[in-house]
């Protein structure tokens, strides 16, 4: 049989998180982002700002 273990198993609460972001990298994610969703919003016709992102 399989031992016990947490949902996902409990390596990821052993494993230390990345440092934060710094100020340029929050910027360019941001700035990535935007430029994703203005073609995603292009490529279906529809304004910027409607589209939603990710899964949902």
């Amino acid at each position: 049989m399989y031992a016990a273990a947490p949902y996902r198993g409990a390596v990821r609460a052993v494993t230390p998180r990345a440092p934060a972001a710094g100020r340029r990298a929050r910027l360019r994610a941001a700035l990535l982002r935007h430029w994703r969703e203005a073609r995603r919003a292009a490529a279906m016709n529809v304004p910027a700002g409607t589209v939603k992102r990710g899964r949902a």
